[in-house]
């Protein structure tokens, strides 16, 4: 197993997965983001859930939606409501976010792979049963580890490297786990971190995280790309 199966099967309170298992998982944590936060409160209040079973594992996003609802509901609850960045209210409350098992319904969130994390997208639905049952199901995916190594050239940064492994990859990596490793790693300050992680999310992956050191385990498949040939 690598390192983003050991840990869902951690949380899974199994001894191994591999892929094709299909398995019941608590997260870390509940983030409900985006456009779709109203329909997880509709989904909830449809299926007759009453309660949430772990609200402070829970988080709300304000954002652009309808706030009265959103904290009419959550205070009714017991869930806090957040108006910043998922990251930086990790920061604030000192809570380290690497290995941490995030589950979301926007797929903004795959962006904290890049901090560590291990973001998993769910529908609103399945996000309402969450919240009421503390668990989601799904099926573990075959794992990619990319291990980027050499010097970037020129004007290489985290944009460009997130743009430039999209062109490598297009869409052959939908419905992938993906671990992003390798000595380029060392050439990044965090916003370079930051605009790399939005590959993640553009590049159709499952779940994606960094991981500088490797995969730590087993993975499906290995590809490494040498940065200096393709960064100008």
């Amino acid at each position: 197993m690598n390192l983003f199966e050991k840990r869902l099967a951690e949380l899974a309170n199994l001894p191994s997965v591999i892929p094709g298992d299909q398995i019941n998982v608590t997260p870390d944590f509940l983030f409900v983001s985006g456009q779709n936060s109203l329909n997880v409160i509709k989904a909830f209040n449809r299926l007759g859930y009453k309660n949430a079973k772990n609200p402070a594992k829970i988080l709300f996003s304000l954002g652009d939606g309808e706030v009265e609802n959103i904290l009419k509901f959550c205070t009714g609850k017991g869930i806090r409501v957040i108006d910043c960045e998922l990251s930086q209210y990790f920061r604030t409350e000192n809570i380290p976010m690497n290995g941490m098992v995030i589950a979301g319904i926007d797929e903004d969130i795959k962006c904290q792979g890049g901090r560590g994390a291990i973001p998993i997208v769910i529908s609103p639905e399945s996000m309402a049963a969450c919240l009421a049952a503390g668990s989601f199901s799904m099926f573990i995916p075959e794992t990619a580890y990319i291990e980027v190594n050499g010097a970037l050239s020129g004007k290489g940064n985290g944009k460009m490297l997130c743009s430039h492994l999209l062109d490598i990859f297009d869409d052959s990596l939908i419905g992938n786990a993906v671990i992003l490793g390798g000595t380029v790693f060392e050439q990044l300050n965090d916003e370079d971190l930051k605009d790399l992680s939005y590959f993640f999310q553009l590049s159709g992956t499952a779940v994606g995280m960094f991981s500088p050191g490797g995969p730590f385990g087993q993975v499906e498949s290995v590809i490494k790309v040498k940065a200096g040939t393709f960064l100008i």
